[in-house]
């Protein structure tokens, strides 16, 4: 009965795990199995809790059944900087879980109302003789492959000098990523301040700059680069 009620309840996730890259090009009828062989549990957050504290070992990686998390690096002073947003569908620690490096650099934080599955990394690799098995482990190491990339694109954003190059190179890489104009940015001004390693208030002064020159226009979240 108990095993039943767990099923039902993660059956309204499947739309979401369906359109994740994690189970890209995986049928509805075969991720039924999937999900029961690799037993993942689910857990709800609320908004502004912390799911994973820096410093902890990083046993299972999760995939964003609903809400938003951010990935954070802390300093001893408090200062913080926002390492990637990860939205429904998307996953986050899967690389500390499968590299065992040991304690976690980074913090793992829900900006809403989240519910998160956390899946085994063993249990996976487990699942090659499923059907469409094989395609699961396929699409797990896209995604490695795939966040290896992202963490060039961010050392590319913070190596630029001036605050200027800094949100040029970022909105670039997002229009392409978005491939559409205005894009809409998932942060607000100190959020994305904390991405960019830079302090509120010279980002807020060089937007304004930037706006002034005709290189970028903005209102709240959306962004048009010129």
């Amino acid at each position: 009965m108990e095993f039943q009620r767990k099923g039902q309840i993660m059956q309204q996730f499947y739309p979401v795990l369906l359109k994740s890259t994690l189970f890209r090009q995986i049928t509805a009828v075969n991720l039924a199995p999937l999900l029961a062989a690799a037993q993942p549990i689910l857990k709800t957050f609320t908004a502004n809790t912390r799911i994973w504290q820096a410093g902890e070992q990083a046993a299972s990686f999760g995939l964003v059944g609903a809400g938003t998390v951010q990935i954070l690096k802390e300093d001893a002073q408090g200062n913080r900087t926002i390492v990637a947003t990860v939205a429904e569908a998307g996953i986050f620690g899967e690389a500390y879980a499968y590299a065992s490096t040991g304690p976690l650099p980074v913090s793992v934080d829900a900006s809403t109302d989240t519910t998160v599955l956390f899946f085994e990394p063993q249990r996976l690799l487990n699942l090659a003789h499923l059907p469409q098995g094989e395609q699961l482990l396929s699409n797990l190491l896209q995604i490695l492959a795939r966040k290896s990339l992202l963490l060039n694109q961010k050392v590319e954003i913070l190596s630029q000098r001036k605050i200027a190059d800094k949100v040029l190179t970022f909105l670039q890489l997002e229009a392409k990523r978005q491939a559409r104009q205005p894009m809409f940015l998932p942060y607000n001004r100190q959020e994305m301040a904390d991405f960019l390693g830079v302090e509120r208030s010279a980002l807020s002064a060089a937007l304004s700059s930037m706006k002034k020159a005709g290189l970028i226009d903005y209102r709240k979240n959306e962004f048009t680069l010129f």
